[in-house]
């Protein structure tokens, strides 16, 4: 297959992976992969992408739940880990609040300042006097952007001098294709985007943000760039 332009770096991609049984035919198999050789992002062909009402049909089946008690610890957990040692004062940002904002009311229920933004639940953007924010969340949202640059870009713009953006996804395990095929996170339909440390610290780099922690799992910290 031809090689495919990286959405981090503009890099050449290299097919890497597709889905679908040995023997099938390339218009029958559903999802091909590439892997960016400069910044090991492992992504899904522009040809394979969800369309939106794909999207928006397996986003309406999650059942986000604030009642859920194991929901609430795990929430609490990223609350724990990538809101409270990095907030000081300021607005807060939860970007991809799903179609139950439920970080946004766990947050604000402790007292924190948040809007909540979602492209199809919630997709009314900022205006400028409700930012601009200190800390920027994204909660298990990353691995569905299309086009992750452009909107880590948008986000500097929202954000304050100094302001943190903490996100939390599953980190590719490795480029190995074989791991690759048993990996859970890949199954999701919605998950398009896989990143490692590199890949998001080039990621960080091309928008305006500077990596500042990661632990090689699953959080990641950025701190935004001094002009």
């Amino acid at each position: 297959m031809p090689d495919e332009i990286c959405p981090v770096c503009s890099g050449g991609g290299k097919f890497f992976y597709k889905t679908g049984k040995k023997g099938r035919s390339e218009s029958e198999v559903k999802r091909f992969f590439f892997l960016c050789p400069s910044c090991s992002l492992v992504f899904q062909s522009i040809l394979s992408l969800p369309r939106p009402d794909e999207e928006l049909a397996r986003y309406e089946l999650h059942r986000n739940d604030k009642e859920d008690e194991g929901y609430r610890n795990w929430l609490g957990s990223f609350i724990k880990s990538s809101v409270v040692p990095w907030y000081h004062e300021g607005n807060i940002l939860d970007f991809g609040s799903g179609p139950r904002p439920v970080l946004t009311e766990l947050l604000e229920s402790e007292g924190y300042p948040v809007f909540s933004y979602d492209p199809f639940f919630a997709p009314r953007w900022p205006d400028p006097d409700e930012g601009p924010f200190s800390l920027i969340l994204l909660c298990e949202v990353l691995e569905h952007i299309h086009d992750p640059l452009k909107e880590f870009k948008r986000l500097n713009d929202l954000a304050a001098d100094g302001a943190v953006l903490s996100l939390k996804t599953q980190f590719l395990p490795s480029v190995d294709s074989v791991d690759f095929k048993g990996w859970w996170y890949k199954e999701d339909p919605t998950h398009i985007r896989f990143y490692n440390s590199e890949s998001l610290r080039v990621l960080g780099a091309q928008s305006g943000w500077d990596l500042v922690r990661e632990d090689g799992k699953s959080l990641a910290v950025y701190k935004k760039s001094s002009p």
